[in-house]
Formats: structure tokens, C-alpha cells, sequence
């Protein structure tokens, strides 16, 4: 999608559109609105800032680049396209992954249905500490842990990969997590766990 951020009198987009916004809520909110109201430097710059972030999360959800691809185009065809029906948000970024991975999700609904797999697979996990969980995330820090680590999350399942991605390198909030991926917030907390449980098993955590 050739989306190119547009300059106004040789002014960049992002100083344009943020300089009524003081903090990165009201930041947000003032792109967000310039959106919904047709401003089409708004939807270059929120493709700017989040494509690359979009791409790797759909990764995380799927290894076909096809599906991520045409899913990201959707999505961006759709903001401008339904520009004047969009809700209010502070948070684009939350807003627009939940979009990418229903519209993801749905994809591979249709394809498995096409093959004669009428349902994703579930998975079902075991609660764990939320203290623990961080500790095991943030204390790999050195370049072999690191590696450790890479291995580890490599050996999970895709909805296990996607979950670590959201918690803990975005930051979601497990409230988030859950609206994020359709699921209660308790099935939110043992889906962390049992993927935790997993990296604590592979990774060598050393106190």
C-alpha cells in the first residue's frame, strides 16, 4: 500500500497533526480525529508509525506473509473508506491490533474451512504468578539468556507466541490482552502461564 506521509507548506504530517496534543493520549486522540474527519495526512502518518509493528505482530500469528499483507491493506482501505463512522480512541495502536487480528483470524477460518477444519485449534493453560512471569521475561539479559529465550519462544505454540509478544515487548495490560484476543480475562492469565511454564522449562533462569 504506497501510503506516503503528505506535507502541508513543507511542514511534516506529525507536527501538523499533534500540535493541539500535550501528551501521547491527547496526541493520539487529535490523529485519531483528524481521521474521522477525512484528513488524509492522518491515515498517512498512522501508517507510517504503526506498518512495521502491524507486520510483525500478524507474524506472530500466522507465518503466511500473504495473509498478514492483505489483512494490513484491508485494514488501512477500511479506515479511510469508513473514515466518518469510526469510534473515538486514545489508544491506535490497541485499536489497531485487535482489528488486525480479527480480520487475520477470519482469514484462517476460511481457509481451514475450506479444507474441511471448521474450528481453530484451542489451547487450554495453567495460571501462574504474574510476578514470576515479568521475572522471566526481563531478567535475560545476556547475549547467551537471550538466545536461551529466543529458542524458547520459538518452541511455542502461535497462540502462546502472540500472547508473550503483546504482554510483555507491548506492554498490554492483561484486560487489554483479553479484549485483544477474544478470551476471557481469566483464560488471559493461564494462557500467560502455561507459556511462562514453558519458557521456564527451556530457559535457564539464572538467579
Amino acid at each position: 500500500m504506497n501510503l506516503v506521509p503528505l506535507k502541508e507548506d513543507g511542514i511534516p504530517a506529525e507536527s501538523f497533526l499533534f500540535k493541539h496534543g500535550t501528551t501521547v493520549s491527547e496526541g493520539e486522540q487529535v490523529v485519531w480525529n483528524a481521521l474521522r474527519e477525512g484528513n488524509r495526512k492522518a491515515l498517512d502518518y498512522i501508517f507510517e508509525k504503526y506498518v512495521k509493528l502491524l507486520y510483525a505482530y500478524g507474524g506472530k500469528i500466522t507465518k503466511d506473509q500473504g495473509i498478514v499483507e492483505d489483512a494490513i491493506q484491508d485494514l488501512f482501505v477500511e479506515l479511510w473508506q469508513k473514515h466518518a463512522v469510526l469510534g473515538a480512541t486514545d489508544n491506535i495502536k490497541f485499536y489497531l491490533l485487535k482489528s488486525l487480528r480479527r480480520r487475520i483470524t477470519r482469514r484462517i477460518a476460511v481457509d481451514q474451512r475450506k479444507l474441511g477444519d471448521h474450528a481453530l485449534q484451542e489451547d487450554y493453560f495453567r495460571e501462574v504468578e504474574s510476578s514470576r512471569e515479568s521475572t522471566i521475561i526481563q531478567q535475560q539479559t545476556t547475549v547467551a539468556q537471550q538466545e536461551q529465550l529466543t529458542r524458547g519462544i520459538a518452541e511455542l505454540s502461535d497462540r502462546q507466541r502472540e500472547a508473550i509478544y503483546l504482554k510483555f515487548y507491548e506492554k498490554m495490560s492483561y484486560e487489554q490482552l483479553a479484549e485483544v484476543l477474544d478470551i476471557s480475562l481469566t483464560s488471559t492469565y493461564k494462557l500467560i502461564g502455561k507459556a511462562v511454564d514453558a519458557l521456564r522449562k527451556s530457559v535457564r533462569i539464572i538467579s
